[in-house]
């Protein structure tokens, strides 16, 4: 046997390894393969429109239904911030547990004194940055003093709102609303200083706001 006919006979076994392996790597594959999905369905006829029956006599004197205002808010809708109604204080304190309305307090305190930190982070950040330009020559003693009273009255207010924050977390209230608490001979009395303190609050609320608003114009001005 020749050399040639030598490495033929050895090809050969080789050869039908390959084309086993590949045919089985194949059918692997195919069997891998995602099945074809179905086509779409069509999509639904649209109706033709029909013409609308001109109304007869008796029709014409039926009374119509009452129509829904559009700017109604549904049940789901009224539950948006945006939309719902203000809870005053005198309907939270009427309807709520002591507990709710401790933790309710607790996290808005807690919200604020974070926002109020953050807040106050950046005006020590920016303190340091006047600090620097003063020593470069690029800012006033009058900057950096205007600076540092305005971070110390950030700091000094977030310190009161941990304070607040920690009193009321330590506050004991037992499960139940406060009027449940009062004696009925005197409940009477207790929802007119509720009230009383209801309009106490709106007006140095609305005093607050416009109060505000007034100085800004008159600094604009």
């Amino acid at each position: 046997m020749g050399p040639q006919e030598q490495r033929k006979a050895n090809r050969s076994p080789l050869r039908r390894w390959r084309l086993r392996l590949g045919r089985r790597l194949c059918r692997w594959g195919e069997a891998l393969a995602p099945s074809p999905q179905p086509p779409p369905p069509a999509p639904p006829s649209t109706p033709k429109p029909v013409a609308a029956k001109a109304p007869t006599g008796p029709e014409l004197n039926r009374p119509r239904a009452p129509r829904t205002p559009l700017l109604t808010p549904s049940a789901a809708t009224r539950q948006l911030p945006g939309v719902r109604e203000p809870l005053s204080v005198e309907q939270a304190v009427r309807g709520r547990d002591l507990t709710v309305l401790r933790r309710e307090t607790a996290d808005t305190l807690a919200a604020l004194g974070a926002a109020h930190a953050l807040v106050a982070s950046a005006r020590f950040t920016q303190l340091q940055e006047v600090r620097q330009q003063v020593e470069r020559g690029q800012a006033t003693e009058e900057d950096l003093a205007t600076m540092a009273a305005d971070y110390l009255g950030w700091q000094g207010d977030q310190v009161r709102l941990f304070d607040a924050l920690s009193m009321v977390l330590a506050m004991r209230v037992p499960p139940a609303r406060a009027l449940d608490l009062i004696d009925p001979s005197v409940r009477p009395a207790a929802q007119a200083h509720l009230s009383s303190l209801t309009v106490e609050y709106q007006r140095r609320l609305l005093d607050h706001q416009f109060g505000g608003e007034t100085a800004a114009t008159e600094g604009n001005g």
